[in-house]
């Protein structure tokens, strides 16, 4: 019996349960470390009372020969096996039990241990088997559970949150019994949150660090983890030794492996994130290898949860280890001399994804090919981090994320090209003439002019010189820009547009042409010419929808918003802001910050504290990628933003821009998405919208971003009473959603208290 404190799994206790409410035979699978036997343990001891003749506990990590795994069967069932004994023996003393057999550790004897659990479940009707393991029996009737890690806190979650969350939990536990003064404070929960996420919330490893505690900080230890393997050791005594260190409880699976597992392992280790089976085939599938051992391996690596499955953008399924098991193996990759050759092939492969990406946005919206590398963005930087060694080859591979950058990280892209550009001369090449264009709309698109270093003249004649003559149109739309946003000079602007615009049909570049329409209507506006202007949104965004690029979708939206805004029509406005919204991607905060900041003008007379709330979100996006408001939007949204403020008391006005500053995203987009023109919607209209005191608790603490469990644990509940506190306070409010109670909780409770 362990003497440790049994922390959190409430759910999985539960779904083990359920499961075993349906089935004799349930296995629990998970990678060393998961927690697998504790958990069993619990759990076993729990349900004892639910079994006639109670339960016991198989323990096989011991037993190393398969013939003794009868005889370890007997023992913890208290029978004694004379030498002429069978099993026959075994299932005659078991035949009228109701009992629960938990059978832990089968993964070295899987075949031994699913004769007798099989024997034993055929002859025994009233025998129930829980076994654990890190891959399947193979039985009859066999039901699969694998065990998740413990429950993880988002790094900007507040003090209550983290503090609350399991992972966090077992570390103050086990920190508290090597250092009797551990207490969890604001000024340390950053870095345990960081030690727990950094090592995937498993809880052999969470001990392990946590017994460190005696000596070093959290932050100390944090530091500590890029040699993880090496610090992770002092396990108590009493643990069996797979347990002592993290080292050899990797090194238990590792020997149950075949000798192509044990490659593809290793191989493995040179992704940095999850990556789907293409690109573990082209980076890992060399000889010894075929491709053949490659889709077989994952499998089975899978199966013997050495390996993750989880899935990624569009459903495509990812292959992710975890961070303890790809450091053990990459040391092993790197003792074998192979981890020189498929750095190459990874470099290669992402290299390639890249120029298929870059290729297929010159024609269409090629959303997909972004968002998987965006999916797969660990391996992409971990590319770029070995491009380094050749400028030429770090430029291309800059260069080639032009959208990515601009979509998905505007300030990363603008830092690794200006860093790269500025220290360099350009050279007549595609790479330097697709990096230096990405450079200069970045520029554009952030207002940092300054990094600027090229002319739009210049980029264009390098487009011609480097044989990339459909960056010409480029040129011209640097031109175009410069004279609207520098000089303010609208007619020079729309001359070049139309060049532009003339040179991307003749192209087929169908996103940059949504782009190059939707600024001349852009232009047309700030010349006051609204009906003008229509018709060029209007074909921006057909064209946009035709190319199938959200991205210049949202860019017509958005303009088409700012149109119906100045025509005086405030909730066409608002329809189009919120039609961008749902378009943009989860990652792309600053085209969130446009269409929330649009929406906040669109309703600002009908309600200008929510108006103002919701400048305030903006502003905290704004400043995540470091980009203001540019011309020309800024024209009519710092007045909208002015009015706003000057239509509360200052007092109300600070208060509101402060609580949509704190709001969560899942709070912004609820309010948002609620937001009207006219009057407010939904029930709720007085402060408390008729909520109890402890629906108005639970209320808060849905805001919060907290889970329906950690409710029930924080107010000590039950899981099923919360859920009917939040039934009720949708009923009262008329929503039908959480993410609908945190905008309003933002809107008429000022957002959630901090330690709420």
């Amino acid at each position: 019996m362990r003497l440790s404190t049994f922390i959190g799994r409430k759910r999985e206790i539960g779904e083990l349960r359920r499961l075993l409410a349906h089935t004799r035979l349930l296995t629990m699978l998970g990678p060393g470390g998961a927690g697998k036997t504790r958990l069993a343990t619990e759990f076993a001891r729990a349900q004892s009372h639910h079994f006639a003749d109670g339960q016991i506990t198989i323990e096989l990590v011991e037993v190393r020969d398969p013939a003794l795994v009868p005889d370890a069967f007997a023992r913890a069932a208290g029978i004694r096996l004379l030498a002429e004994d069978t099993i026959g023996t075994l299932v005659h003393r078991l035949i009228s039990s109701e009992m629960l057999l938990v059978v832990d550790n089968c993964e070295h004897l899987t075949e031994a241990a699913a004769a007798v659990v099989a024997r034993l479940l055929t002859a025994c009707p009233r025998l129930v088997v829980l076994a654990t393991s890190r891959e399947r029996l193979n039985l009859d009737g066999e039901v699969l559970w694998r065990l998740p890690p413990l429950a993880l806190p988002q790094t900007a979650d507040t003090f209550a949150i983290a503090s609350a969350a399991e992972a966090v939990r077992l570390f103050v536990d086990r920190a508290r019994n090597v250092s009797p003064g551990f207490d969890i404070k604001p000024d340390n929960v950053a870095a345990i949150v960081a030690i727990c996420r950094r090592l995937d919330g498993m809880p052999l490893a969470i001990e392990l660090a946590a017994a460190r505690a005696s000596g070093l900080s959290p932050a100390e230890i944090m530091a500590r983890l890029d040699d993880r393997l090496r610090l992770l050791t002092g396990g108590p005594r009493d643990a069996d030794s797979r347990h002592r260190t993290l080292r050899a409880a990797i090194d238990w699976s590792y020997q149950l492996l075949d000798p192509s597992e044990r490659t593809l392992l290793q191989r493995l280790s040179i992704f940095a994130g999850p990556v789907r089976a293409d690109a573990v085939e082209q980076v890992c599938g060399e000889a010894p290898l075929t491709p053949a051992d490659v889709a077989d391996g994952l499998q089975k690596l899978a199966d013997k949860s050495m390996l993750q499955i989880e899935p990624g953008v569009d459903g495509a399924t990812r292959y992710r280890l975890l961070e303890t098991i790809r450091d053990y193996s990459a040391s092993k990759l790197a003792a074998n001399g192979d981890e020189a050759r498929l750095r190459d092939l990874h470099l290669e492969f992402y290299m390639r994804l890249t120029d298929e990406a870059y290729e297929a946005r010159m024609h269409r919206g090629a959303m997909a090919e972004h968002l998987r590398l965006w999916d797969e963005m660990a391996d992409v930087r971990a590319a770029l981090d070995l491009a380094k060694r050749d400028l030429d080859t770090e430029v291309r591979l800059l260069g080639n994320l032009r959208t990515l950058w601009m979509m998905l990280a505007p300030h990363e892209g603008l830092r690794r090209l200006f860093g790269v550009l500025s220290g360099t001369t350009a050279k007549p090449t595609r790479g330097y003439a697709r990096a230096l264009w990405s450079l200069q709309a970045l520029v554009g698109q952030s207002g940092h002019h300054e990094k600027s270093l090229f002319t739009p003249q210049q980029l264009t004649e390098l487009a011609v010189k480097s044989g990339e003559e459909s960056l010409v149109a480029a040129g011209y739309l640097g031109m175009a820009y410069t004279s609207e946003r520098i000089s303010r000079d609208l007619d020079t602007a729309r001359e070049y547009l139309l060049k532009a615009a003339a040179e991307l049909r003749r192209c087929g570049n169908l996103p940059d042409l949504a782009m190059a329409l939707a600024s001349i209507g852009g232009v047309e506006l700030q010349k006051g010419n609204i009906d003008a202007a229509r018709p060029w949104v209007q074909q921006a965004l057909d064209v946009a929808v035709e190319a199938a690029d959200d991205y210049r979708a949202v860019g017509a939206h958005y303009t088409f918003g700012w149109l119906e805004f100045l025509a005086g029509d405030s909730e066409a406005a608002r329809r189009r802001f919120v039609a961008a919204l749902d378009l943009v991607a989860e990652s792309d905060a600053l085209s969130m910050a446009q269409q929330v900041e649009g929406i906040a003008a669109a309703g600002a007379a009908a309600d200008p504290r929510r108006a103002v709330s919701l400048f305030g979100a903006a502003s905290k996006l704004r400043e995540e990628v470091e980009t203001p408001v540019q011309l020309p939007w800024s024209i009519w949204l710092e007045p909208a933003m002015a009015d706003a403020r000057a239509a509360l008391q200052e007092g109300i006005a600070k208060k509101a821009w402060e609580s949509g500053r704190a709001m969560s995203p899942a709070q912004l987009l609820a309010l948002a998405r609620q937001a009207r023109a006219g009057t407010g919607s939904g029930k709720a209209t007085g402060s408390a919208g008729g909520l109890s005191k402890r629906e108005l608790e639970v209320a808060r603490l849905v805001a919060s971003g907290m889970t329906s469990r950690v409710i029930a644990e924080r107010l000590f509940l039950s899981e099923r009473t919360v859920e009917s506190h939040l039934e009720h306070i949708l009923t009262k409010l008329g929503f039908s959603s959480r993410a609908q109670v945190a905008g309003w909780v933002a809107e008429h409770l000022g957002g959630t208290k901090k330690d709420a």
